[in-house]
This record gives structure tokens, sequence and C-alpha cells, in this order.
């Protein structure tokens, strides 16, 4: 859990991703410690339950989170084509370069507007 908790962005993106797999409870807990930033005695104290009870509830709920990513690879995939849409980008950047690099005309100018339109879609 410790792996976990130090990974705070990771959780919040895999809870983003995947919270709706969470039981309702699930979802309060994890809201609670990595949203609200509630310690884990402040959330045993609202639920009226030991600090260990809500640890190892939560493990579990992290536990789920990751497994969810393992099966689905939503995250991953994610990240993946974030990679490629910057990858894309600078691709167009350099095109642009060279088209303007031609020179002023009525021709460079419908490229660097198709140039344009390629961006806004990404």
């Amino acid at each position: 859990m410790e792996r976990v908790l130090a990974d705070r962005f990771t959780v919040i993106r895999l809870f983003d991703l995947y919270a709706r797999l969470l039981t309702p409870r699930q979802q309060q807990l994890v809201r609670m410690y990595f949203h609200e930033d509630m310690s884990l005695a402040e959330i045993a104290e609202h639920f009226g339950v030991t600090r260990q009870a809500i640890h190892d509830s939560l493990r579990r709920s992290l536990a789920d989170l990751y497994r969810y990513e393992d099966v689905l690879g939503l995250a991953s995939q994610a990240r993946s084509a974030e990679r490629r849409k910057v990858q894309a980008l600078r691709q167009l950047d350099r095109l642009e370069e060279e088209v303007r690099a031609l020179g002023a005309s009525t021709r460079v100018e419908r490229l660097l507007a198709c140039i344009q339109r390629v961006r806004d879609l990404l």
C-alpha cells in the first residue's frame, strides 16, 4: 500500500477512469483520502470504525483499481494516445516550417491552413 499511497497522481487518474467499478463505499473512501486529503484516523472517525479497518478497505480499493487497469488498460492507452498526439504535433510543426520556407503564395497559404485544420483535430 505504501507504494500506491506514494503515487497519488496515479491513484487519482485510475479513480477517474474506474470509479464506477468500485462500490459506493470504496468510492467514498478513495475520495476522502485522495481528493479531500483526510487522514485514515479522520475517515475512521467519520465511519465509526478503526483506523486499521479503513486502511484495509482502502488497500483493497486501490488493489481493485490497479487490477482494473491491468485488465482494461485504459490509463495506459490514454498515455500512449497522448504520446502519439505530441509526436504528431511535432511533425506538424516541422511540416509548417518547411512549407513557410517555400515563400509566400496562395498554395503555401492553403497548405498552412490545411496544417492548422489537422492541428485543430488533434
